[in-house]
């Protein structure tokens, strides 16, 4: 686990894998790039995400290890595009559900959550397989969802199985409707970007606890995808070298 000086404060404990950073060698027949599924924050869009990549660097400092597919959600903005959205993003917007909130009954139901669902079955039959997915913030939550519902058996059961997940800032699913997906820890590997100043961080430390043995990555800003350099990047590299070499490994095996 990599951590940032000081403590995280929160109110979920969680047992996090340990990255021993090594040189991590691959030769030419293991340099298959990963295929990842983005999903992105909300009432964005793809565009969006991948430009928030682009400023942090990302895009160029992963770009031998990954392809990244980036898509936009099905369902149009339908509110108020956030503050800190529409100043520095342009439009269309689009989210992957509205949380609305039944104050009575105090429950909260995604609305577009199906449509959604329906729409990534057919994004991962249209441009797969993926060996793996991403998002940032409601894509985050919602990577999370597909992600646990493959490996429950209730979607994606014509592709390949994920192979591993990204999470920055990952948001903690409200829908009770949901609430069974994490019953049972997610085995899939998992990385975690999370912010010291982040307003969602105990929703992300929550969601972290439902996956088994994640990489945690911590970085001192807020609700952004932030620029990762040094030790903090050779965590995120090794991680997915890690899935790429997993990845040969099982091609080269079925070939026995």
């Amino acid at each position: 686990m990599l951590t940032a000086p000081g403590p995280v404060r929160c109110r979920h404990s969680v047992r996090c894998s340990t990255v021993t950073l090594a040189k991590v060698t691959t030769s030419p027949e293991m340099t298959r790039k990963l295929k990842i599924l983005a999903l992105h924050s909300f009432r964005t869009s793809g565009a969006t995400f991948a430009l928030q990549m682009s400023r942090a660097g990302l895009d160029k400092a992963l770009q031998d290890l990954v392809d990244i597919v980036y898509v936009n959600a099905p369902n149009d903005a339908s509110g108020p595009i956030p503050e800190d959205v529409r100043p520095y993003f342009e439009g269309p917007y689009f989210e992957w559900w509205n949380a609305e909130k039944d104050e009575e009954r105090d429950r909260v139901t995604y609305r577009g959550w199906d449509n959604s669902k329906d729409f990534i079955e057919q994004v991962f039959k249209e441009q797969g397989p993926f060996d793996g997915i991403m998002g940032f913030s409601q894509g985050g939550a919602c990577a999370s969802t597909v992600a646990a519902l493959q490996s429950l058996g209730v979607m994606l059961q014509g592709a390949p199985p994920l192979k591993f997940a990204i999470f920055f800032a990952g948001a903690l699913i409200r829908d009770r409707n949901l609430s069974y997906i994490y019953k049972e820890k997610v085995t899939l590997p998992s990385i975690h970007i999370i912010g010291d100043k982040d307003y969602v961080k105990e929703w992300s430390v929550f969601q972290m606890t439902k996956w088994q043995d994640p990489v945690l990555i911590r970085h001192p800003r807020g609700h952004v995808i932030p620029r990762l350099e040094g030790e903090k990047l050779q965590v995120m590299r090794q991680f997915l070298q890690t899935q790429q070499m997993a990845a040969q490994v099982k091609h080269d095996s079925s070939k026995l």
